[in-house]
């Protein structure tokens, strides 16, 4: 923990230029361009210690051919370190090592960011965590933003989680799938959005059947993803309401259901099936330090940024918006552990003339000068209306129904049974 906070602190803060010393032998360098101003989130994932030095470009060339070059930081990176390291402008290289020439690469993680990013809410416990349902709180006093794409003035909020399906043999599928809510504040409307990607392979296309109220689609950056809206419905602020994903395994068949909570009862507005190569024996969102096989980082995100793929910048010329994440125990809710405040698994953006502020557990966004920065390694429960009964993770009817079988077979083996109903409460859909 302590070894952590020193390393958040020191990257935070290192803009004098250092010298790093070449290194000698044979091992590969794992690296990435990054311009400034802006920041370098890195995610420490690999069980061997690896060295992360972000260079000048000048630096860089240097430090390759065996000579000293000048960087903006310098450390080691261990399993469960998570380093925030701020770029002045310029053109900067991130460089991480050793690796061996042979072998498993390394799993560290990074993303870089330059004036623009998602805001909000993101968990990233220390080690992998599995919940079964997660559930984000919006409330939107003011917003007002400026794109460039087919969108003119469109924002979004996105609840962003990895579904991982464990499958019969031994096999793992990951997903990545998406609950957001899509502004388009000028023409004052708002709409619900679904979006689910293969995270299981670099190809991304689904290998089995995918059944939803909506429809697998193409884009030049995806393959194939399924996606789903709702018809539009008029935007009048303030609008406050939940998000939510739930996630469950039905007899060999992976269900994920999207709802809404938007001044009144829980609407479960899709509900996608997945069937792959072999029965999903279990399915679950996982958070935490680990990454799919197609290199996307295991968050657990609730963040404000632009309006889609087509307007991925919004600008944020008036912004009062209050996020919170809860995630499903299963006895209630509660807020996941480890969040900061901003997102990696989005292309859509903000502008970051934000400045965030955890209050009674419930992260504020505002104009202002953006820092990033851990919010809270346990956080405190979110200060906003519960998700209430009606806004359980479902439980499905075959499941009630064996429980039913299992409690009348208990009561007659041990002689205790007499006429009468045994009342079981589903859980509302």
């Amino acid at each position: 923990m302590r070894l952590a906070l020193l390393l958040l602190l020191s990257a935070c803060t290192a803009f004098a230029l250092i010298t790093v010393p070449p290194m000698y032998g044979n091992f590969r360098v794992a690296y990435k361009w990054v311009e400034g101003p802006g920041f370098v989130a890195v995610v420490g994932i690999d069980h061997i210690p690896r060295n992360v030095t972000l260079f000048t470009e000048e630096g860089f060339d240097s430090w390759m051919k065996y000579k000293p070059g000048a960087a903006v930081f310098n450390g080691v990176l261990r399993r469960g370190d998570f380093l925030i390291i701020e770029t002045p402008p310029g053109r900067y290289v991130l460089a991480v090592y050793p690796q061996p020439i042979s072998g498993n690469r390394t799993q560290t993680y990074a993303s870089s960011y330059s004036g623009w990013a998602p805001v909000g809410v993101m968990s990233l416990p220390r080690e992998p965590t599995e919940f079964g349902a997660a559930a984000g709180y919006f409330e939107i006093h003011r917003l007002k933003v400026r794109n460039e794409g087919e969108v003119k003035d469109g924002a979004s909020v996105q609840l962003n989680a990895i579904a991982v399906l464990e499958v019969a043999g031994g096999g793992r599928q990951y997903y990545f799938v998406q609950n957001a809510l899509a502004l388009r504040t000028e023409e004052g409307k708002y709409s619900f959005v679904v979006n689910i990607f293969n995270d299981t392979s670099k190809s991304m296309r689904f290998t089995g059947e995918v059944r939803g109220s909506g429809r697998i689609l193409w884009h030049i950056a995806a393959p194939s993803y399924y996606g789903y809206r709702t018809r539009e419905e008029r935007l009048s602020l303030p609008l406050a309401g939940f998000l939510l994903i739930n996630v469950t395994a039905v007899g060999g068949v992976a269900r994920i259901d999207f709802g809404y909570n938007v001044g009144g009862g829980a609407v479960w507005y899709d509900s996608v099936t997945i069937r792959p190569y072999a029965p999903v024996e279990k399915t679950y969102i996982l958070a935490g330090h680990a990454v799919t096989p197609f290199r996307t980082i295991a968050s657990l995100e609730l963040v404000l940024c632009g309006y889609s793929v087509s307007s991925l910048m919004a600008e944020l010329e008036e912004v009062d918006v209050r996020l919170a994440l809860l995630v499903w125990d299963g006895a209630g809710w509660r807020p996941p552990p480890r969040l900061y405040n901003f997102g990696f698994n989005t292309a859509e953006m903000v502008s970051l003339n934000v400045e965030t502020k955890l209050v009674n557990g419930t992260v504020h966004i505002t104009r202002g000068a953006f820092k990033p920065q851990l919010l809270a390694e346990e956080p405190p429960a979110p200060d906003v209306p519960p998700p209430g009964a009606a806004f359980k993770p479902q439980t499905d009817s075959w499941f009630l129904m064996a429980v039913a079988v299992a409690v009348f077979i208990a009561l007659l083996f041990l002689g205790i049974y007499r006429a009468g109903s045994v009342l079981i409460d589903r859980l509302a859909r």
